[in-house]
């Protein structure tokens, strides 16, 4: 009975810990777009805080009363629109209720263990209530990051495509049939949109909602200029692409600068565990002191937070944002 109502606390507290999780990451970037001056965002940001049923959209579950319960709150829509831009074929519910079951497991595991302090249980549910949700957004941002890197080459294609005579439809339609994915696939969803009667403009803008990453809505801004005051497509988006091309190139000679810190950061993160492992090898009785007394495992959680904290920070400043 006890385990039974550990299970449902801390499944209580996964579902708690998962809202935080969503709102926390909303939350920031809503900063970010307020500091970067990017209206799209804030604009977007603003709709899918509507409620699904003003929106008209599908169904956040197939258990219905799960589906209404999440549908009242805002940040699902955001939590959905992220497994989107994943790319994965997940629904909201069922992340939601993995999100709670694992923190729920996580809990109960860790409570059960007489010696456990209840905030090391807690910070376990915490933890691994959240692990689907920042695996999604890892899959996002590997997703944005393959479609960056695939953008300026597909930019080459397309200028080459109307130079030789073929209009922006037929371009587009080219490039979702040669290129690699995801960007074949998002070429593809912008001609389609296209064909059924939305407006360029529109079907760019609601491109480059669904990849919010510079280079498209440069992409997108360009070709709508272009169809409102003319001019030659080619030679704008041939530029466009050798800029693209160029940041790349800066942003690859970045990241093997920075490589260097990141490793320093993986190699103290893991040293602490592996000295532990070898005193245990080497001489068991001079750590167990640690585990029999209150006092040394104390020191054991301090430091597994602190050691934790530390690859977080390290990893916060070596990233370099250009």
């Amino acid at each position: 009975m006890t385990a039974v109502f550990v299970f449902l606390l801390m499944f209580a507290a996964a579902f708690l810990a998962a809202g935080l999780a969503v709102s926390f990451a909303v939350a920031v970037s809503y900063v970010r777009a307020r500091r970067g001056g990017n209206p799209a965002f804030l604009e977007e940001a603003e709709i899918t805080a509507l409620p699904a049923i003003l929106k008209g959209e599908e169904e956040l579950s197939t258990i219905r009363v799960w589906g209404r319960l999440l549908a009242r709150i805002g940040h699902v829509h955001t939590l959905r629109k992220h497994i989107e831009e994943a790319n994965l074929d997940w629904s909201a519910g069922r992340v939601t209720m993995g999100m709670l079951l694992a923190g729920a497991l996580a809990g109960s595991i860790l409570s059960m263990p007489s010696w456990m302090p209840a905030w090391v249980a807690a910070l376990g549910a915490l933890g691994a209530g959240s692990a689907p949700y920042f695996f999604i957004l890892r899959r996002r941002a590997q997703r944005f990051r393959k479609f960056s890197s695939q953008f300026p080459e597909a930019l080459d294609t397309l200028t080459r495509a109307l130079k030789a005579g073929y209009p922006l439809a037929s371009a587009i339609e080219l490039l979702g049939m040669e290129q690699p994915e995801p960007l074949a696939s998002e070429m593809r969803r912008t001609r389609d949109e296209w064909k059924l009667g939305t407006s360029w403009d529109q079907a760019l803008d609601n491109m480059a909602n669904r990849i919010p990453i510079p280079e498209v809505r440069l992409f997108a801004a360009a070709v709508k200029m272009q169809n409102r005051i003319g001019g030659r497509l080619n030679d704008v988006l041939a530029r466009v692409g050798e800029g693209m091309r160029d940041a790349a190139v800066l942003e690859s000679e970045v990241r093997a600068i920075s490589v260097h810190s990141r490793m320093t950061g993986m190699i103290l993160t893991f040293l602490p565990l592996g000295i532990l492992l070898m005193m245990l090898v080497v001489n068991p009785e001079y750590v167990m002191v640690l585990t029999t007394s209150p006092t040394g495992r104390t020191l054991i959680y301090c430091a597994i937070i602190a050691n934790i904290a530390a690859h977080f920070l390290i990893r916060r400043l070596s990233r370099i944002r250009m």
